[in-house]
């Protein structure tokens, strides 16, 4: 029992993962119109690029922070997905998008997966913690 038990906490971590993910990157859409942000610039591009990588650090730290156990194995679970994912982005719209825009989104990925587990594996300190 003990065993199913953590089997679905995993599956709820790597689950909450993704639905972090997805309540960023919609926080990233309906927010641009309201600030001022004109669709299709290079601002645009940046804003998405930045809410991309926050909506993966997101993720990573998600998965890591509520994993029954091997936190780190449920971040990088996580991040490989969207590692995946980037990298065929990249591949399959290249052209569509500038390169700078592509490279940025490649070379974030390191950095998603580093900073989540960093943050993932914080244990943050509250008023009624001892």
């Amino acid at each position: 029992m003990a065993m199913f038990k953590t089997f679905l906490f995993s599956l709820l971590a790597l689950a909450g993962a993704l639905l972090a993910l997805v309540l960023v990157t919609t926080v990233a859409s309906w927010l641009p119109p309201l600030i001022g942000v004109h669709a299709g610039g290079a601002v645009q591009l940046g804003w998405d690029l930045a809410f991309t990588v926050l909506g993966g650090i997101a993720a990573v730290a998600f998965a890591s922070y509520h994993a029954p156990c091997w936190p780190r194995s449920h971040g990088t679970g996580i991040w490989l997905l969207l590692a995946i994912a980037s990298l065929w982005a990249a591949w399959d719209m290249g052209n569509e998008f500038p390169r700078w825009f592509v490279l940025l989104l490649v070379i974030s990925l390191p950095l998603q997966l580093g900073v989540g587990l960093w943050v993932g594996a914080r244990k943050w300190r509250t008023a009624t913690s001892p």
